[in-house]
């Protein structure tokens, strides 16, 4: 048996034998690269609808007043990164900006459910910007039940698709965000027609996992309706029942107070 192996593996030798045709030595290890993308400059468009696209900056430019009067959010960013929508149930749902639709200006775009995680029959969005924006600004958050709080922009720079932006109550819910800035003020109305100015300066920063201050003192079965910023030499005014009335003449008032009355 074993001159039968022997004779086999000598026929197998002379048929199949060849020099080696590659070389053994200590190479480093491969490392495969993905293609770069050229950055370059977007603008990120959403309407009152959530249907969300993006169009080059030149085309932006062309179709500035159509653009600003037609969406809810109109964010410039790169289109590497990322826009952070928040809604009303305190959720923020990030959205890639490579897989937006990329388009011209009249495209209808895309329900920001397929997109993200955001639910339409849900939750409700509140507010919107470039996770570029956020990381560099704080943020301010005004909930139902008159709660407010300052948040570092930078706790929002995440990974995951949907995370906890804010700590509500049970009922409770976001009614406003916005950027904090130097000399803003916040006038807090609530459904029953109680108004208070406060400045902004006072709202205290907290952890995004926090619930936060009190900033309205409200009746029993009273809850804010609104918020609205108001910067140094802007006039903003609201309708009321049978008159209008300019939030700059409110007097400036202290954080957790009743406001004043006006219907």
């Amino acid at each position: 048996m074993a001159k039968v192996i022997i004779k086999e593996l000598e026929a197998l030798k002379k048929e199949y034998a060849v020099l080696r045709r590659t070389d053994l030595e200590q190479a480093k290890e491969i490392i495969l690269k993905e293609p770069q993308i050229e950055e370059t400059d977007i603008v990120f468009l959403m309407d009152r609808f959530g249907y969300a696209r993006a169009v080059d900056a030149g085309v932006y430019e062309r179709n500035k007043e159509a653009a600003d009067s037609e969406n809810h959010f109109v964010i410039p960013c790169k289109n590497t990164g990322k826009i952070a929508v928040f809604t009303n149930q305190g959720q923020m749902h990030l959205i890639k900006a490579a897989d937006l639709p990329f388009g011209k200006f009249r495209d209808k775009g895309q329900p920001i459910d397929n997109l993200s995680n955001y639910d339409s029959s849900k939750e409700t969005f509140v507010f919107a910007a470039s996770v570029a924006v956020l990381k560099q600004r704080k943020l301010i958050f005004v909930t139902r039940f008159g709660m407010l709080k300052t948040v570092a922009g930078e706790e929002f720079d995440v990974a995951k698709r949907t995370t906890a932006a804010t700590k509500l109550s049970e009922g409770d819910e976001v009614v406003r965000i916005g950027i904090k800035e130097e000399g803003l003020h916040m006038i807090l109305r609530s459904e029953k027609g109680m108004f208070l100015r406060i400045e902004a300066a006072c709202i205290p920063e907290k952890k995004k996992g926090a619930v936060g201050v009190r900033g309205m003192r409200l009746s029993a079965e009273d809850m804010l309706a609104e918020a609205y910023l108001l910067m140094p030499g802007e006039s903003l005014t609201v309708p009321l029942r049978e008159r209008e009335l300019e939030l700059s003449r409110l007097r400036v008032g202290k954080r957790d107070t009743k406001g004043v009355r006006h219907v």
